[in-house]
């Protein structure tokens, strides 16, 4: 028998439905599960619902800043454990780490990239085949 693999959830908040779907893809055959939205204001409702292992976010979304949601994360007692990781075309690593990010992402996503960021900050190294 085969052990079972144990499947992370990741949130990703994205308003860019291209790019959640990028991700999906770029995480399908992994360990980790993506639940996405393309609504900043359902992003603490999925957190608590879902208890994501990481918290990937987009910073230019509609009706409320990603720097904003981002500090809204670090201060929420549900999610201020949650390693954050801003994915963003905008070349803010910096700002981001100083406002609490576990890491940045420069968009496009790369899958290595991706899922090395994942592993390091889950603490779980995982074997996965060659992309």
């Amino acid at each position: 028998t085969l052990p079972a693999v144990e499947r992370r959830v990741v949130l990703a908040v994205d308003d860019n439905r291209d790019t959640l779907q990028l991700v999906k893809r770029l995480l399908a055959g992994t360990r980790y599960t993506l639940v996405a939205t393309d609504n900043p204001a359902e992003a603490f409702t999925l957190a608590e619902q879902w208890s994501p292992v990481t918290i990937l976010l987009d910073v230019m979304l509609p009706g409320i800043d990603g720097w904003e949601l981002l500090a809204r994360f670090r201060e929420h007692p549900g999610t201020a454990h949650i390693p954050l990781v801003v994915c963003s075309i905008l070349p803010e690593s910096e700002l981001a780490l100083l406002l609490g990010a576990a890491d940045f992402l420069p968009k496009p996503v790369r899958r290595e990239v991706l899922l090395a960021t994942l592993d390091r900050l889950t603490g779980h190294e995982s074997r996965r085949a060659s992309s």
